[in-house]
């Protein structure tokens, strides 16, 4: 039996000083382990095994190959938490009064971390933890293998908020035999909140992380990120890192971070330029491309040239709960020409987004779901399963020699095109000189704005969008226009729209601009023989609208 003695070290002084509220009822901090054990920072030669416990007593991983533990680990804890725990008591009197008192008990709780080294690439390790007497079942888990011909992972996000639902999405994880999975954010609701740690991330994945590594990326709603870097540890740097496995390199961002002057995207540049891997994916929470939900465009400025420059074959995003895999996204210039793949996964058990349609999209589902990769140094495959593990979507890319495929190629949306997304949309929300009713209809005006990118003007055709038409009517639509090019000024023009039929639209209280139900717009634009779709935010009714259309009016 080989023992190693593992010590606080100069860890002693990392005491995550975090006053949290456990609501509803109180977590059962008499459990030997409350949390784990799980696996972070995997490697080719090493593994870290976590867990967190009630007592401070030091505890023993007890670690091997071939099913035998043959060496063991001696692990005092690492870092301590104020957990303040709250207990709702209830309490009902003689003559009926419910009276329900709330209890603060504030507990220390102690995270250990068992830094296993010296271990054989691509092998299998038996594993367990005794604490305080107790000692889990034997679990296992595989290190890394920069040669493996074949790997398999998962990819999901946004598994905040519904315990229930995360838990059966997650329930599928181990039957594919991953090597790894990759989280794109929001792993809680609130990641100040210590009790939503238990319940949302940990428990729904206790059965899962004990033997498959999760490398997860931060998302918005882990909120200052204190907790959240106090239970993960990722190679090297926390918040944006990278690691290798087979043929594959992974490049983990922090959305927070999103200029050239910040010390991620020189990490960034330096780590994708240098990888030599057949596939480069990068994965972070705010989506790069995202036609529903959040409709977020990140990074366009700094990091999307990068990823053409370093030829990243796909980016993976959350925020967005929904699914969506775009067509191959490149431009026409050679410094943007290579082909990207992005894919929004935000299904994991957040409250699902509304879906749209556009040209550029290959799939969309507004379901809770997963996805499956396999890769060789050749091919990388993709499916997405719905909870029930239902095939939503899947789909191969393709390489020779390093170059895709002209399967792959022949499918590319022009990157300018999709651009117009973001570009267009605030031309799309129209200013009413009035509420529109069933017998009056309302003018708006749509200030369209000049298009830098292309000389030329831009034939468009505006309609209301899929929200709006149960309730409004856009008088001959679709209405049809040009957007100005770039030699061109921006221009007004005008609509009228009705109320339908039984329908009553009114100002939104609190905004007094704002149409309820709301009142939204989309645009069909043609860029030579591509076809873009743009949808534009809520329309108002303004005061400048009101005076425009008097003017308008009075010229008839």
């Amino acid at each position: 039996m080989k023992t190693h003695i593992f010590g606080l070290g100069g860890r002693a002084a990392l005491l995550l000083a975090c006053l949290v509220t456990v609501a509803g009822s109180a977590q059962d901090l008499g459990t030997a382990i409350l949390k784990g054990p799980y696996l972070q920072g995997p490697g080719t030669k090493s593994m870290t095994i976590k867990w967190e416990a009630a007592s401070s007593k030091p505890g023993v991983v007890h670690y091997g190959l071939g099913g035998v533990a043959s060496s063991e680990l001696v692990v005092e804890f690492s870092r301590l938490l104020h957990a303040v725990v709250t207990q709702s008591v209830t309490n009902i009197t003689a003559d009926g009064i419910t009276n329900i008192t709330r209890i603060n008990t504030t507990n220390l709780v102690y995270l250990f971390s068992a830094d296993l080294t010296d271990l054989q690439p691509g092998s299998v390790y038996t594993y367990s933890v005794a604490v305080n007497g107790q000692k889990t079942p034997p679990k296992q888990f595989r290190t890394f293998d920069l040669n493996q011909a074949k790997i398999t992972f998962i990819a999901y996000g946004d598994a905040r908020s519904n315990p229930k639902t995360h838990g059966a999405v997650a329930a599928n994880f181990k039957g594919y035999a991953p090597d790894f999975i990759l989280h794109t954010g929001d792993l809680v609701a609130d990641g100040r909140r210590y009790d939503l740690w238990g319940r949302e991330f940990f428990g729904p994945l206790a059965e899962v992380i004990d033997e498959i590594p999760m490398l997860p990326s931060i998302g918005n709603h882990e909120q200052d990120g204190r907790l959240y870097q106090h239970y993960l540890t990722q190679p090297g740097q926390q918040l944006w890192y990278s690691c290798d496995i087979g043929p594959v390199h992974v490049l983990a961002l922090d959305y927070r971070h999103e200029k050239t002057n910040d010390e991620q995207f020189a990490f960034a540049r330096a780590d994708l330029l240098a990888s030599k891997a057949p596939w480069k994916i990068v994965y972070l929470h705010y989506p790069v491309f995202n036609i529903g939900g959040h409709a977020t465009g990140w990074g366009h400025a700094a990091y999307l040239p990068l990823f053409h420059e370093a030829k990243v074959d796909l980016v993976v995003v959350g925020h967005s709960h929904l699914y969506e895999r775009f067509r191959p996204i490149a431009g026409t210039d050679a410094a943007d020409s290579w082909p990207i793949t992005h894919i929004t996964t935000g299904g994991g058990g957040a409250p699902l987004y509304e879906v749209l349609p556009h040209p550029a999209l290959t799939n969309y589902y507004s379901t809770n779901h997963f996805m499956v990769f396999e890769a060789t140094a050749a091919t990388l495959k993709g499916r997405t399963f719905a909870t029930n593990n239902t095939l939503l979507d899947e789909f191969e890319i393709k390489k020779d020699h390093g170059q895709p495929s002209p399967e792959y190629l022949a499918q590319v949306y022009p990157e300018a095109a999709l651009k117009l997304f973001y570009s267009v949309g605030p031309s799309l929300a129209a200013s009413l000189a009035s509420v529109p009713l069933t017998n009056a209809g309302a003018r708006a005006r749509f200030t369209l704005q000049s298009v830098r990118k292309y000389a030329t003007a831009l034939p468009l055709e505006i309609t209301l969008a899929p929200e709006a038409e149960p309730f409004y009517e856009l008088e001959d639509s679709p209405l049809r226009t040009t957007l100005p090019g770039a030699n061109d000024p921006d221009k007004s023009v005008w609509g009228r729209v009705r109320a339908r039929p039984g329908k009553k639209i009114t100002l939104d209280a609190r905004s007094g601009e704002l149409l309820s139900p709301p009142l939204t717009f989309q645009g069909r634009i043609k860029v030579g023989t591509v076809e873009s779709m743009v949808y534009g935010q809520r329309s108002r009714v303004t005061e400048d609208a009101a005076q425009a259309a008097k003017v308008l009016d009075g010229e008839k």
